[in-house]
């Protein structure tokens, strides 16, 4: 019976052990109080404004996604490079490269059905979260977007030397499919 004690503490204390190291570092080290505390940062505000339009029309909120903001801060930057060669619309944006980037999202973070808005906004000012978000409720697509069915997102926000905010918000839905994984070491 001893031996039955024994065995049992060992084996709660070696699943202890193993589910520590099974929590990814940046969450074991980040304090308790900075998950705690709201993303103010401008990509945070919109962030926020979306789920806010979201539960007001009766839909869950978005997580948000490291992988996806990545993709979607890098499109920024590319929109301020580009700054007065793209007219969408009579708006200085361009979902130009997105099919890359939903590759990436599917490939990389295992993403399913993913969609992406761009706004640019001049000058708005301290309200840009709430000018970005009007902006996307106002097209009909990009307000489709804002109430689809994901389950993640990334944000990315760039404002420019003249006061353009260049925003890109990409939504997905994660796979619940291995094949995904499968498929990748397939290959080797």
């Amino acid at each position: 019976m001893k031996t039955n004690t024994h065995l049992k503490v060992i084996t709660v204390a070696c699943a202890g052990a193993l589910a520590s190291c099974a929590t990814p570092p940046q969450v074991r080290k980040m304090p308790v109080s900075a998950m705690l505390r709201p993303d103010t940062s401008l990509s945070g505000r919109i962030f926020q404004e979306v789920n806010s339009y979201r539960r007001s029309h009766g839909v869950s909120d978005v997580q948000r996604h490291p992988g996806l903001d990545r993709l979607a801060q890098e499109h920024c930057e590319y929109l301020r490079q580009h700054h007065g060669e793209f007219q969408l619309y009579g708006k200085n944006v361009s979902h130009f490269g997105f099919e890359g980037r939903a590759l990436m999202a599917r490939e990389a973070y295992q993403m399913e059905n993913v969609s992406e808005n761009v706004a640019a906004a001049n000058h708005p000012g301290a309200s840009s979260a709430s000018i970005i978000v009007k902006l996307w409720a106002g097209s009909k697509d990009h307000e489709y977007n804002m109430r689809g069915s994901w389950t993640q997102s990334g944000i990315g926000v760039v404002v420019d030397s003249d006061g353009t905010v260049y925003a890109t918000q990409l939504f997905a839905t994660a796979s619940n499919s291995q094949m995904t994984t499968r498929e990748r070491f397939d290959h080797f």
